[in-house]
């Protein structure tokens, strides 16, 4: 019920009431939080869902109602505020479950829905690294400190292929055909 909730006020465009239940919705929550009834004012469930929603403690307190932003981070360090914002901290966990072929298949609609080749080269590319398709390069890189290129013109050809790591008759050709 809380999932399809969820569901329900995530397509809204009210940022204040995005993932916010009912009072009745909320207390019907509660034995699940391991709290009675009663055990928080309607103002501390606002605040609770409020910052379960992703809101700083201070604003969610302030559209909450409460007077300073220390009397907001007291109610919600209180137990049974603490036990409702974890419960719905984890409720929110389970309902948010972006896997890879959540990806890939946002990514197949944005490339049939591509208006021009970059668009669609772009998805692909995006693709190839969500499928761990594209290979790292793993050429030998090779750096060379060099103070002026005088000092390199004056080196023989021995002197370079050994400072890059060649043999000597790497430049000769070879007689394999």
């Amino acid at each position: 019920m809380l999932e399809s909730n969820l569901e329900k006020t995530s397509e809204t465009s009210d940022f204040s009431t995005e993932a916010e239940l009912s009072h009745a919705e909320f207390q019907s929550f509660m034995p699940y939080m391991g709290l009675n009834i009663n055990d928080l004012t309607v103002q501390q469930e606002k605040l609770v869902q409020l910052v379960a929603s992703g809101m700083s403690v201070a604003a969610a307190g302030r559209a909450a109602g409460y007077a300073t932003p220390n009397a907001a981070r007291e109610a919600a360090r209180r137990p049974a505020a603490a036990k409702a914002l974890e419960f719905l901290r984890e409720e929110m966990r389970e309902t948010v479950n972006f896997k890879r072929e959540n990806a890939h298949m946002m990514y197949m609609e944005a490339y049939t829905s591509s208006a021009n080749a970059t668009e669609m080269k772009n998805t692909v590319d995006s693709l190839v690294k969500l499928h761990g398709l594209a290979t790292p390069d793993n050429s030998t890189q090779i750096n060379i400190n060099v103070q002026g290129t005088k000092q390199l013109e004056r080196m023989s050809d021995a002197e370079l292929l050994k400072l890059a790591g060649q043999n000597t008759n790497y430049l000769e050709p070879s007689s394999g055909g």
